[in-house]
């Protein structure tokens, strides 16, 4: 009986091990993966000016990260629509979130140089998804997967 018990074991064992050596993710699978686990909310935008008179766009969001582990920068696609619905802008702004902790929401601005919002024009907020790996590593938030810069 005691030798039955032993192979048993190790049998179980050996299959719990080739379980667990699945392939692995990838580092644009754990970005795309923490990226998704993001969510934006637009509050609110205006354009400020500067000393100089350079316009600003300021676009305030709320953002929760829903994932366990935290992600310090993030990249959103920002948008400034005309009244006759053609985009006029579009640009990608990367967020700090490095005092956002996992589950908490933080209220925080993304501010797009050069940029001002006429009469009647609508601002959008995008967290892309799906995007291919070729974009995942240009974005900022690539150092912070990778451990490099």
């Amino acid at each position: 009986m005691r030798r039955l018990g032993t192979t048993l074991v190790v049998a179980v064992l050996a299959v719990a091990a080739a379980a667990g050596c699945g392939r692995r993710e990838t580092p644009e699978q754990r970005l795309a993966r923490l990226r998704a686990a993001h969510e934006i909310v637009p509050v609110g935008f205006t354009t400020v000016t500067d000393a100089e008179g350079s316009p600003a766009l300021v676009v305030d969001l709320r953002v929760v990260n829903h994932a366990a582990e935290p992600l310090p920068h993030l990249t959103v696609a920002v948008r400034v629509v005309g009244a006759d619905g053609a985009v006029r802008v579009e640009r990608r702004a990367t967020l700090d979130l490095t005092r956002a902790r996992p589950g908490v929401g933080v209220q925080l601005a993304a501010r797009l140089p050069g940029v001002a919002v006429e009469e009647g024009e609508q601002v959008q907020v995008e967290l892309e998804n799906d995007l291919p790996p070729e974009v995942l590593r240009t974005l900022p938030e690539w150092a912070d997967v990778t451990g490099g810069g």
